[in-house]
Formats: structure tokens, C-alpha cells, sequence
């Protein structure tokens, strides 16, 4: 066996361990399979300019359980909603993780070529788990990437937050709809959009409903 041949081994195991520990980035737009399950959403990128198309961030899903565990790469675009394919079970979002599978407590931001760090934000890491069915979409909401302008000698300042209010989840759902509808969308889209367009009806619907719904709990005595 030579050197070259068993090194090139090694870096192939090492490559497939180091995807199982950090997570996998899953089908955007897939041909719905047998008991999957989907989940839609959507980016904001704010400059001091105004809002960009030119960005990206990467969050998780994170699976409960052992470490069979599903886990989840799912990147953020601006402006555009996502359609990931996920495994059907309870997940939370949580940072990324690196390569040995211990979670990142800093949260990368690019945005306009430059690469910005801040924590992870905290009021995301205490939003409720989501059960995520087969044959369901669950819609996350947009994350909102905000670029403040920094004071003189000072780096700037970025802001992450998660709006999942009901019309936010409501519009990425639409927007996917949308491009099922828009006969200049690319054919493989259309298809897959068509695929899933009984489950996006299904949200939608449900989406309209949580707003007459009424709390569980009120606040004040």
C-alpha cells in the first residue's frame, strides 16, 4: 500500500467524520421522498446602504437524541426563501459546529465580501423546539442581518435576530409558492415547488389561523 494512496484514504475517512460531526447541508428544493418532512427560510441583509443581495450566514437544526441525531447545515441567503429537505422529528437551532462536533459560540456573518463575527444570538438558542412531521413544512422565518455604521476607529457593528412573527412566516411560504407559479423559474424548481404544493398550502393555511389564535399565556396579572 503506498503512502499516497493510504493518505488520500485517511483524508476521505477524515473528510466523511468531520461532515458527520459538523452536520450536512440538506437538499434545497428536492422531489419530496417518502415521509420527508421540509422546513422555509429566508434572509435580510441590511447595510448602512440599504439592503443587499450580496451575504450569507450558516445556522443549524439540530436534532434531538443520541448521536444518531440528525443535524443540519442550513445557510441563509439575502433575499431569497429556501426550501430545505429535513428528516421528520423534534429540532431546535443552534450555532454551527466544527469538525469534532463541539458547537461554535461565534456566529459568521459575510456580507458584501467581508466576514464579520459576533455571539450567537441568545433569544434564538431559547426559541421552543419545533416538531417538524412528515409530509409538513415548518416555516422558521427570516433571520435579519443588520450592518450598523461604526464610529470613528471602531469596527462595525452587526445585529442578527430571527423574525418568525406570523406574517414574516407567512410571506417566505408565499414566495416559494410563488416560483411554483412563475413560468420563468427554471423547470427543476418549478417541479419540485409542485412536488411540495399541497404541504405549502397546508402551512399557509395554518399560518392564517395563528392569527386569530389566541395566547396561551398573557402577561401582567
Amino acid at each position: 500500500m503506498s503512502n499516497a494512496w493510504a493518505a488520500s484514504v485517511f483524508g476521505a475517512l477524515l473528510a466523511a467524520a468531520a461532515a458527520g460531526c459538523s452536520g450536512t447541508t440538506p437538499k434545497v428544493r428536492g422531489v419530496p421522498e417518502e415521509g420527508i418532512a421540509a422546513v422555509v427560510v429566508g434572509g435580510r441583509f441590511i447595510t448602512p446602504e440599504g439592503e443587499t443581495e450580496s451575504g450569507r450566514l450558516i445556522i443549524n437544526l439540530e436534532g434531538e437524541g443520541d448521536r444518531r441525531a440528525e443535524v443540519y447545515r442550513l445557510p441563509i441567503l439575502p433575499r431569497q426563501s429556501l426550501l430545505y429537505q429535513v428528516e421528520p422529528g423534534p429540532y431546535r437551532i443552534g450555532p454551527t459546529r466544527n469538525i469534532l462536533g463541539f458547537p461554535q459560540p461565534l456566529l459568521k456573518v459575510r456580507i458584501r465580501g467581508k466576514t464579520y463575527t459576533l455571539r450567537f444570538p441568545p433569544d434564538v438558542l431559547r426559541k421552543p423546539k419545533m416538531d417538524i412531521r412528515p409530509k409538513k413544512i415548518v416555516s422558521i422565518g427570516v433571520f435579519e442581518v443588520r450592518l450598523q455604521q461604526a464610529l470613528p476607529g471602531q469596527p462595525p457593528l452587526v445585529k442578527v435576530r430571527l423574525d418568525d412573527s406570523v406574517d414574516t412566516r407567512r410571506k417566505i411560504v408565499q414566495d416559494i409558492i410563488h416560483q411554483m407559479m412563475d413560468p420563468q423559474t427554471n423547470l427543476d424548481t418549478r417541479e419540485s415547488a409542485v412536488a411540495w404544493s399541497r404541504a405549502l398550502q397546508n402551512t399557509l393555511m395554518e399560518l392564517v389561523a395563528e392569527v386569530d389564535r389566541a395566547p396561551l399565556f398573557k402577561s401582567g396579572p
